[in-house]
């Protein structure tokens, strides 16, 4: 069924928050979802505990090298006891944990040749990108020895600890302008270092300083020979934010073809797609957004956004719905619970008298 235009004309004000979906970077050490200046400054917004579930994401690597360990077990344990879930570090050195309700977790790390390691964690919102270093237990010789690249070879410690020192003034502290300068003492140490290149640029965004947030950006991008994914995502975000979605469009689309698991790159995606009329594609990528992260209700609200335009009302109903499960005391559930109200009046009117306008729909175009 097709909505009269003009149903809700109030809407898509509403509803277009998520141009700020993917502004987080995922190489970021621990932290909670940024809040940008168009959302609340906590996290009220995304409903109940009972509804919320956030990912967790790392990497392991070796205490003194710093070279990533391939194969290495990660357990997610409740602090009541058992383990929740398990994960093994791919030839990156990644893991990662989806679904995890908010909490105490021990996550507890083990790798042959090396000493085992634990990290307690508070979870109330997404952690991503925090690093683990495993301390060996012989010097050499050990049969679990991580894989070794060239590149992180060529990084040294003085360079490592400055990115190190930078993410946690920009993720733990907020402190933009001093994490800034130590990704400078870190590119300094290592001028081919895109990912503190890319740290900077996000440091630049929250400062609201889109020219250098973009330099930096575009500098990370080059240096890693265009294939770094969150450089990608972070520099779409940025311009889609200033309404340059042609600009953004080619570069969401190269973070998806690098990264086709990322919700953060599928839903940037979509961002810029809706931003040049392009709703159609756009479900698309916003539906797989949704899919690889079901329990984020602002991606709810970029389906809302795109089903408005597409005028797909039963869809629109939907996501409504939706988003009120999953953030039924969230700071937007109130208009959109009218909206969603005034939506199923009308569509239930229609069946019953489908030549009859909405009263929404006749205000809003006399």
């Amino acid at each position: 069924m097709r909505r009269t235009p003009g149903l809700f004309p109030a809407a898509p004000a509403v509803l277009s928050l998520a141009v700020f979906l993917a502004c987080m970077p995922l190489a970021a050490q621990r932290r909670s979802l940024p809040s940008p200046s168009s959302f609340p400054d906590d996290d009220s917004g995304l409903g109940t505990t009972r509804a919320r579930a956030f990912s967790i994401s790392g990497v392991v690597a070796d205490a003194e090298s710093h070279i990533q360990i391939d194969g290495a077990r990660v357990d997610l344990q409740s602090l009541a006891g058992g383990i929740l879930s398990t994960s093994f570090t791919n030839q990156a050195g990644n893991f990662q944990f989806n679904n995890v309700r908010p909490g105490s977790y021990e996550l507890i790390f083990a790798q042959p040749g090396y000493q085992d390691d634990r990290e307690h964690l508070e979870i109330d919102g997404p952690i991503i990108g925090m690093t683990v270093n495993l301390r060996r237990l012989t010097s050499a010789g050990n049969p679990g020895s991580p894989t070794v690249s060239v590149r992180d070879f060529s990084i040294p410690g003085k360079a490592h600890d400055a990115m190190t020192k930078g993410l946690n003034l920009l993720y733990q502290k907020s402190d933009f302008p001093g994490s800034v300068k130590q990704f400078q003492r870190a590119i300094q140490a290592y001028p081919k270092y895109y990912e503190a290149y890319a740290q900077m640029g996000f440091a630049y965004m929250r400062m609201n300083d889109a020219a250098e947030s973009e330099k930096a950006l575009r500098k990370s991008i080059d240096l890693s020979e265009e294939h770094y994914a969150d450089a990608f995502v972070m520099l779409a975000a940025l311009l889609s934010n200033n309404k340059r979605f042609a600009d953004a469009e080619p570069l969401a689309r190269k973070a998806v073809e690098l990264n086709p698991n990322s919700w953060h790159a599928q839903s940037e995606l979509a961002q810029a797609l809706l931003g040049l009329k392009r709703p159609d594609e756009a479900e698309k990528y916003a539906q797989e957004a949704a899919k690889l992260q079901p329990d984020n209700p602002l991606l709810r609200l970029l389906l809302a956004d795109l089903h408005i335009e597409l005028r797909n009302d039963p869809a629109l109903l939907d996501d409504f719905n939706a988003y009120l499960k999953l953030a039924p005391n969230g700071p937007y559930a109130e208009k959109v619970r009218q909206h969603r109200d005034e939506l199923q009046k009308w569509l239930q009117n229609s069946q019953a008298a489908p030549a009859e306008s909405s009263p929404s729909a006749s205000q809003a175009n006399p």
